[in-house]
Protein backbone atom coordinates (compact mmCIF):
# COMPACT_ATOMS: atom_id res chain seq x y z
CA UNK A 1 0.00 0.00 0.00
CA UNK A 2 1.27 3.58 -0.76
CA UNK A 3 1.74 5.87 2.11
CA UNK A 4 -0.94 8.14 2.70
CA UNK A 5 -1.23 12.20 3.57
CA UNK A 6 1.36 13.51 5.83
CA UNK A 7 3.49 10.11 5.48
CA UNK A 8 3.76 10.77 1.99
CA UNK A 9 5.54 14.20 2.46
CA UNK A 10 7.64 13.17 5.13
CA UNK A 11 8.92 9.98 2.51
CA UNK A 12 9.55 12.84 -0.15
CA UNK A 13 11.43 14.81 2.11
CA UNK A 14 13.24 11.92 3.43
CA UNK A 15 13.99 10.59 -0.70
CA UNK A 16 14.96 14.04 -1.51
CA UNK A 17 17.67 14.29 1.14
CA UNK A 18 18.74 10.67 0.72
CA UNK A 19 19.85 11.66 -3.04
CA UNK A 20 21.15 14.96 -2.22
CA UNK A 21 23.68 13.49 -0.46
CA UNK A 22 24.67 10.87 -3.22
CA UNK A 23 24.38 13.96 -5.87
CA UNK A 24 27.59 15.33 -4.14
CA UNK A 25 29.65 12.23 -4.90
CA UNK A 26 28.10 12.65 -8.51
CA UNK A 27 26.19 8.91 -7.55
CA UNK A 28 22.51 8.21 -8.94
CA UNK A 29 20.73 5.37 -6.86
CA UNK A 30 18.23 3.09 -7.76
CA UNK A 31 15.05 2.72 -5.82
CA UNK A 32 16.23 -0.09 -3.69
CA UNK A 33 19.41 1.78 -2.68
CA UNK A 34 17.11 5.03 -1.65
CA UNK A 35 15.13 2.84 0.50
CA UNK A 36 18.61 1.12 2.00
CA UNK A 37 19.87 4.59 2.63
CA UNK A 38 16.92 6.62 3.55
CA UNK A 39 17.12 8.24 7.26
CA UNK A 40 12.64 7.26 7.84
CA UNK A 41 12.03 3.61 8.76
CA UNK A 42 9.17 2.16 5.22
CA UNK A 43 8.84 -0.56 3.52
CA UNK A 44 10.65 -0.56 0.19
CA UNK A 45 7.24 -0.69 -1.52
CA UNK A 46 6.15 2.79 -0.04
CA UNK A 47 9.60 3.95 -1.67
CA UNK A 48 8.74 2.91 -5.14
CA UNK A 49 4.99 4.06 -4.82
CA UNK A 50 5.82 8.03 -4.21
CA UNK A 51 9.26 7.66 -6.91
CA UNK A 52 6.32 7.29 -9.14
CA UNK A 53 4.56 10.26 -8.78
CA UNK A 54 3.77 13.14 -10.55
CA UNK A 55 4.69 15.71 -8.00
CA UNK A 56 8.42 14.53 -7.63
CA UNK A 57 8.87 14.18 -11.83
CA UNK A 58 9.53 18.07 -11.48
CA UNK A 59 12.23 17.32 -9.54
CA UNK A 60 13.89 13.72 -10.05
CA UNK A 61 14.24 12.38 -13.46
CA UNK A 62 15.26 8.40 -14.00
CA UNK A 63 16.91 6.32 -16.45
CA UNK A 64 18.47 2.74 -16.61
CA UNK A 65 16.55 2.37 -13.19
CA UNK A 66 18.84 5.36 -11.63
CA UNK A 67 17.07 8.42 -9.79
CA UNK A 68 18.85 11.38 -9.82
CA UNK A 69 18.09 15.35 -10.01
CA UNK A 70 16.65 17.35 -13.08
CA UNK A 71 19.75 17.74 -15.27
CA UNK A 72 22.06 15.25 -13.49
CA UNK A 73 21.72 12.80 -15.90
CA UNK A 74 25.61 12.53 -16.84
CA UNK A 75 25.79 11.26 -13.35
CA UNK A 76 24.27 7.71 -15.01
CA UNK A 77 27.42 7.41 -16.62
CA UNK A 78 29.93 8.63 -14.12
CA UNK A 79 28.51 5.82 -11.89
CA UNK A 80 28.90 2.93 -14.83
CA UNK A 81 32.47 4.16 -15.11
CA UNK A 82 33.69 3.83 -11.39
CA UNK A 83 32.29 0.63 -10.97
CA UNK A 84 35.02 -0.05 -13.27
CA UNK A 85 37.47 1.67 -11.26
CA UNK A 86 36.14 0.54 -7.96
CA UNK A 87 36.15 -3.27 -8.94
CA UNK A 88 40.55 -2.66 -9.63
CA UNK A 89 40.96 -0.96 -6.35
CA UNK A 90 39.18 -3.61 -4.25
CA UNK A 91 41.47 -6.21 -5.96
CA UNK A 92 43.79 -4.43 -4.63
CA UNK A 93 42.67 -3.60 -1.23
CA UNK A 94 42.28 -7.29 -0.60
CA UNK A 95 45.87 -7.76 -1.80
CA UNK A 96 47.55 -5.85 0.42
CA UNK A 97 45.29 -7.31 2.90
CA UNK A 98 47.02 -10.61 2.72
CA UNK A 99 50.08 -9.29 2.95
CA UNK A 100 48.69 -7.49 6.33
CA UNK A 101 47.74 -10.48 7.59
CA UNK A 102 51.52 -10.94 8.53
CA UNK A 103 50.87 -8.55 11.04
CA UNK A 104 49.18 -10.83 13.95
CA UNK A 105 47.44 -7.83 15.93
CA UNK A 106 45.21 -7.04 12.75
CA UNK A 107 41.85 -8.69 13.55
CA UNK A 108 39.50 -6.58 10.88
CA UNK A 109 40.54 -3.91 7.67
CA UNK A 110 38.05 -2.85 5.57
CA UNK A 111 37.88 -0.21 2.54
CA UNK A 112 36.71 2.70 3.78
CA UNK A 113 36.42 5.23 1.03
CA UNK A 114 33.71 4.23 -0.64
CA UNK A 115 30.57 6.63 -0.47
CA UNK A 116 28.01 4.30 -2.63
CA UNK A 117 28.81 0.95 -3.69
CA UNK A 118 31.88 0.89 -6.10
CA UNK A 119 32.41 4.47 -6.09
CA UNK A 120 35.61 5.59 -6.64
CA UNK A 121 37.28 7.64 -9.26
CA UNK A 122 40.43 6.46 -11.13
CA UNK A 123 42.52 9.03 -9.52
CA UNK A 124 41.25 7.86 -6.09
CA UNK A 125 43.90 6.53 -3.22
CA UNK A 126 42.62 3.47 -1.38
CA UNK A 127 41.47 4.21 2.45
CA UNK A 128 41.69 1.40 4.88
CA UNK A 129 40.13 1.60 7.94
CA UNK A 130 42.05 -1.23 10.57
CA UNK A 131 40.75 -2.84 14.08
CA UNK A 132 43.98 -3.49 16.00
CA UNK A 133 44.15 -5.74 19.26
CA UNK A 134 44.06 -3.64 22.55
CA UNK A 135 47.10 -2.20 23.57
CA UNK A 136 48.62 -2.97 20.14
CA UNK A 137 47.38 -0.21 18.03
CA UNK A 138 50.89 1.59 18.16
CA UNK A 139 53.18 -1.01 16.95
CA UNK A 140 50.06 -2.04 14.29
CA UNK A 141 50.44 0.98 12.60
CA UNK A 142 54.56 0.98 12.93
CA UNK A 143 54.35 -2.34 10.86
CA UNK A 144 51.62 -1.25 8.47
CA UNK A 145 53.29 1.82 7.68
CA UNK A 146 56.90 0.04 7.41
CA UNK A 147 55.20 -2.74 4.50
CA UNK A 148 53.98 0.39 2.65
CA UNK A 149 57.26 2.14 2.85
CA UNK A 150 58.69 -0.85 1.41
CA UNK A 151 56.61 -1.21 -0.87
CA UNK A 152 56.43 2.74 -2.55
CA UNK A 153 52.43 2.49 -1.86
CA UNK A 154 52.10 5.64 0.58
CA UNK A 155 50.14 8.72 -0.78
CA UNK A 156 52.37 11.47 -2.20
CA UNK A 157 51.64 15.12 -3.60
CA UNK A 158 49.93 14.81 -6.75
CA UNK A 159 50.92 11.03 -6.76
CA UNK A 160 47.42 8.90 -4.78
CA UNK A 161 46.08 6.98 -7.47
CA UNK A 162 46.04 3.30 -6.46
CA UNK A 163 48.22 4.37 -3.15
CA UNK A 164 47.33 2.60 0.31
CA UNK A 165 45.95 5.78 2.98
CA UNK A 166 46.02 3.84 6.48
CA UNK A 167 44.73 7.23 8.66
CA UNK A 168 42.01 5.34 10.58
CA UNK A 169 43.02 2.60 13.51
CA UNK A 170 40.50 1.33 16.48
CA UNK A 171 41.61 -0.96 19.01
CA UNK A 172 38.87 -4.03 19.38
CA UNK A 173 38.16 -2.65 22.81
CA UNK A 174 37.00 0.93 21.17
CA UNK A 175 34.62 0.30 18.51
CA UNK A 176 31.66 2.72 18.93
CA UNK A 177 32.45 5.39 17.41
CA UNK A 178 29.94 7.62 18.16
CA UNK A 179 32.25 9.90 20.16
CA UNK A 180 33.98 10.33 16.77
CA UNK A 181 30.93 11.96 15.15
CA UNK A 182 31.33 15.79 14.79
CA UNK A 183 29.45 17.94 17.69
CA UNK A 184 27.06 19.90 16.87
CA UNK A 185 24.93 17.76 14.70
CA UNK A 186 24.37 14.92 12.49
CA UNK A 187 27.05 14.05 10.67
CA UNK A 188 25.99 13.08 7.68
CA UNK A 189 29.39 11.97 6.03
CA UNK A 190 30.64 10.12 8.68
CA UNK A 191 27.08 7.81 9.17
CA UNK A 192 27.41 6.90 5.52
CA UNK A 193 31.23 6.28 5.52
CA UNK A 194 30.82 4.21 8.30
CA UNK A 195 27.98 1.98 6.80
CA UNK A 196 29.62 1.58 3.88
CA UNK A 197 32.35 -0.03 5.05
CA UNK A 198 33.89 -2.63 3.15
CA UNK A 199 35.34 -5.77 5.28
CA UNK A 200 37.93 -7.52 3.37
CA UNK A 201 40.11 -9.52 6.07
CA UNK A 202 38.22 -10.06 9.23
CA UNK A 203 39.59 -12.27 12.16
CA UNK A 204 36.84 -13.49 14.34
CA UNK A 205 33.71 -11.64 13.15
CA UNK A 206 35.10 -8.16 14.09
CA UNK A 207 32.70 -6.62 11.23
CA UNK A 208 30.33 -8.04 12.78
CA UNK A 209 30.77 -6.39 16.53
CA UNK A 210 32.22 -3.35 14.72
CA UNK A 211 28.16 -2.90 13.29
CA UNK A 212 26.80 -4.72 16.71
CA UNK A 213 28.48 -1.53 18.74
CA UNK A 214 27.72 0.93 16.18
CA UNK A 215 23.96 0.05 16.73
CA UNK A 216 23.33 3.72 16.91
CA UNK A 217 23.64 3.67 13.33
CA UNK A 218 19.89 2.49 12.99
CA UNK A 219 18.78 5.95 14.00
CA UNK A 220 19.96 7.00 10.62
CA UNK A 221 19.60 4.48 8.19
CA UNK A 222 16.91 2.02 9.84
CA UNK A 223 16.65 0.45 6.67
CA UNK A 224 20.61 -0.41 5.78
CA UNK A 225 21.89 -4.26 6.35
CA UNK A 226 24.88 -5.05 6.79
CA UNK A 227 26.84 -8.57 5.58
CA UNK A 228 27.98 -10.43 8.44
CA UNK A 229 31.32 -11.31 7.42
CA UNK A 230 33.28 -10.22 3.75
CA UNK A 231 31.23 -11.32 0.72
CA UNK A 232 33.03 -14.23 -1.37
CA UNK A 233 35.39 -12.79 -3.94
CA UNK A 234 36.04 -9.91 -1.41
CA UNK A 235 37.98 -11.30 1.12
CA UNK A 236 41.80 -11.99 1.69
CA UNK A 237 40.86 -15.22 3.47
CA UNK A 238 41.83 -16.52 6.68
CA UNK A 239 44.25 -14.86 9.61
CA UNK A 240 47.18 -16.68 10.33
CA UNK A 241 47.91 -19.37 13.38
CA UNK A 242 47.49 -18.24 16.90
CA UNK A 243 50.81 -20.18 17.87
CA UNK A 244 52.68 -17.55 15.13
CA UNK A 245 50.53 -14.53 17.06
CA UNK A 246 52.13 -15.70 19.78
CA UNK A 247 55.70 -16.32 18.70
CA UNK A 248 55.64 -13.20 16.80
CA UNK A 249 54.22 -11.28 19.90
CA UNK A 250 56.47 -12.80 22.31
CA UNK A 251 59.82 -10.94 20.57
CA UNK A 252 58.20 -7.49 19.57
CA UNK A 253 55.15 -6.85 21.44
CA UNK A 254 57.05 -5.17 24.10
CA UNK A 255 57.85 -2.22 21.79
CA UNK A 256 54.54 -0.87 22.04
CA UNK A 257 55.68 1.79 24.10
CA UNK A 258 58.80 2.35 22.56
CA UNK A 259 56.84 2.50 19.04
CA UNK A 260 54.43 4.57 20.34
CA UNK A 261 56.73 7.39 21.72
CA UNK A 262 59.10 6.84 18.17
CA UNK A 263 55.92 7.64 16.15
CA UNK A 264 54.38 10.71 17.99
CA UNK A 265 57.88 12.18 17.54
CA UNK A 266 57.98 11.21 13.87
CA UNK A 267 54.36 12.83 13.15
CA UNK A 268 53.45 15.51 10.58
CA UNK A 269 53.11 19.11 11.93
CA UNK A 270 49.65 19.39 10.88
CA UNK A 271 48.69 16.42 12.76
CA UNK A 272 50.66 17.80 15.96
CA UNK A 273 48.96 20.98 15.78
CA UNK A 274 45.28 19.06 15.56
CA UNK A 275 45.88 16.26 17.94
CA UNK A 276 43.01 15.21 19.86
CA UNK A 277 41.80 19.42 19.52
CA UNK A 278 38.08 17.52 17.97
CA UNK A 279 37.01 14.63 16.26
CA UNK A 280 39.50 15.23 13.07
CA UNK A 281 42.33 14.28 14.65
CA UNK A 282 42.16 11.77 17.48
CA UNK A 283 45.87 10.10 18.89
CA UNK A 284 45.56 7.68 21.76
CA UNK A 285 46.31 4.06 22.86
CA UNK A 286 42.43 3.40 21.60
CA UNK A 287 42.22 5.45 18.33
CA UNK A 288 43.88 6.96 16.00
CA UNK A 289 42.66 9.03 13.35
CA UNK A 290 44.57 11.07 11.73
CA UNK A 291 42.17 13.45 8.92
CA UNK A 292 44.34 16.98 8.88
CA UNK A 293 42.36 17.51 5.90
CA UNK A 294 38.67 16.58 7.57
CA UNK A 295 35.87 17.46 5.13
CA UNK A 296 32.93 16.38 7.07
CA UNK A 297 32.01 19.90 7.62
CA UNK A 298 32.28 20.72 4.30
CA UNK A 299 29.96 18.37 2.97
CA UNK A 300 27.18 18.56 5.29
CA UNK A 301 27.26 22.66 4.41
CA UNK A 302 27.12 21.13 0.62
CA UNK A 303 24.01 18.77 1.18
CA UNK A 304 22.19 21.09 3.66
CA UNK A 305 23.04 23.91 0.48
CA UNK A 306 21.14 21.56 -2.07
CA UNK A 307 18.14 20.93 0.47
CA UNK A 308 17.55 24.89 0.68
CA UNK A 309 17.75 24.73 -3.47
CA UNK A 310 15.84 21.69 -3.99
CA UNK A 311 12.84 21.90 -0.71
CA UNK A 312 13.04 26.07 -0.96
Amino acid sequence: MPPEGNDTGRLKNAIIRTIAFFDMFDYPLTAFEIWQYCDTAFVFEEISAVLKKDDLKNILEEQDGFYFFSGRKQTVETRARRYNYAKEKLKRAILMARIFKLIPWINLIALSNVIGANNLKDESDIDLFIVTEPKRIWITRFFCAGFLKLLDLRPKENKTRNKICLNFYVAAGSLDLRPLMLNGGKDIYFIHWLAGLIPVFDKGDFYGALIEKNGWLREYLPNRKYPKRPLPGQTAGEGLSGFYRDTVDLFVGGLEKNLKAWQLRKLPIALKKGMNKDTRVTINDQVLKLHSKDRREEYRRRWQERLEIVLG
